[in-house]
């Protein structure tokens, strides 16, 4: 014997339950219907359209991705490690300005010298 499950809406195609039957026997009907293939959040059968639909919302298929809040230690953490790279950027730009400096000293003595 073959077994497969089924569902039983109501009237307005909203699921009530699954049912497991006897595949060679069972015929579908108005209220009971095979099992939708697919991946449904919220499925529903649609008598307009004679099948299973999704009535999910967008926000429900595709949830806002939260934010874990931070503990005071934590935030405090992330804003030394922000200071951190903030410092090491200046550090960097300070050490391109002489960089600079001295290759503006280096063009300027060296004309100098050519004249």
């Amino acid at each position: 014997m073959n077994f497969i499950e089924v569902i039983e809406i109501d009237e307005e195609g909203n699921v009530k339950e699954a049912k497991v039957v006897n595949k060679e026997t069972f015929e579908e009907s108005e209220y009971t219907k095979f099992q939708w293939e697919g991946l449904f959040l919220k499925p529903k059968w649609s008598f307009r359209l004679n099948k299973w639909i999704e009535t999910a919302t967008d926000d429900e298929l595709n949830p806002p991705v939260e934010e874990e809040e931070l503990t005071s230690e934590e935030e405090l953490a992330q804003q030394v490690s922000e200071l951190e790279i903030k410092d090491m950027e200046k550090d960097i730009l300070i050490e391109d300005l002489g960089q600079q400096l001295s290759d503006l000293e280096i063009t300027v003595l060296g004309g100098n010298e050519n004249e």
